[in-house]
């Protein structure tokens, strides 16, 4: 059922993308989505499936870049509007199966919704050969208390026979455009005991996790020593029969895996543990690593590979 609906997402956020002008990125595409799928109405679940797969494919080629530049720049928009859908369908087909599984988890809106690109420019153009081109891009960003700098993206775009495609995004560690880019946060995997998952490389040096039987809290450790460590998250090992009876899928648990009759699940913080200093770095920090959640149940494995 998850893959179905999945691909209703997608299909509605390129829809509803190809509807405004110029085939402009909507903002919110999770917004559109119920409504949308209810006034679908197919016959039988495979033909619908393979109408939806149809449709994907034919408003793919609408958006599809004409040349290097015209790839760069729909990137660019898409990625200002946390877009996932329209982002993915200007990927290279290699590139669309590395990044799947970080837009379905995202529900294919990239994100949050601070820091927003206020505005954005290529800055520069490289002719690596006949048929691929890197771009830099620069973006300002905006957030309610005023200005939050620029960052930049360094995009290489690849022809594939008559149209362009995004082949790699590169971002700095610490760029506050990860977020938005959830497929390409040059990624470093942390391993424990029974398990392992990926997080970003900007969170190094950043963080202390405690583990003992499966269990796991991973804190935030500001830079400044004096100001104390908070819990970003928790991994929780749980029996079956527990989580089943005591209700805990229907709270904040997010769950990542089973396996020997054990449900290991996340409970991410459901604030900024700084809200008592709204300014500090500390808050800026725990909130931009917040929002980067999503990579660890999205590259959750468990270390032998078996999961029930």
């Amino acid at each position: 059922m998850k893959k179905k609906i999945m691909a209703f997402t997608g299909t509605v956020a390129l829809a509803s993308m190809l509807m405004a002008s110029g085939a402009q990125a909507v903002e919110s595409p999770k917004e559109t989505t119920v409504s949308a799928v209810q006034s679908v109405n197919y016959n039988g679940t495979d033909q619908a499936t393979e109408r939806l797969k149809q449709q994907i494919s034919l408003l793919e080629q609408a958006v599809a870049p004409v040349s290097a530049k015209d790839a760069a720049a729909k990137w660019a928009k898409a990625l200002s509007d946390r877009n996932g859908a329209y982002q993915f369908a200007l990927f290279t087909e290699a590139y669309k199966k590395t990044t799947l599984p970080y837009f379905e988890y995202e529900g294919w809106v990239t994100g949050g919704s601070s820091p927003w690109v206020n505005d954005l420019k290529i800055k520069e153009e490289k002719k690596v050969n006949q048929s691929t081109y890197t771009f830099k891009i620069e973006f300002k960003l905006q957030s309610s208390t005023g200005s939050y700098g620029k960052e930049s993206a360094t995009i290489t775009v690849k022809q594939v026979n008559k149209n362009w495609y995004i082949d790699k995004a590169d971002l700095k560690a610490d760029s506050a455009l990860i977020i938005r880019t959830p497929y390409e946060n040059n990624m470093t995997i942390y391993k424990a005991a029974e398990y392992s998952f990926s997080i970003p490389a900007s969170w190094t040096k950043k963080y202390n996790v405690t583990e003992k039987n499966g269990n796991l809290v991973f804190k935030y450790k500001p830079k400044n020593t004096s100001i104390s460590e908070r819990t970003l998250f928790s991994i929780d090992k749980i029996k079956e029969t527990v989580w089943e009876k005591d209700g805990y899928s229907e709270g904040l648990y997010k769950q990542l895996g089973v396996k020997d009759g054990y449900v290991y699940a996340m409970l991410p913080a459901s604030e900024n543990q700084y809200a008592d200093r709204p300014n500090s770095v500390e808050y800026r920090e725990f909130h931009d690593m917040s929002l980067q959640f999503n990579m660890i149940p999205a590259t959750f494995k468990f270390e032998n590979n078996k999961t029930k």
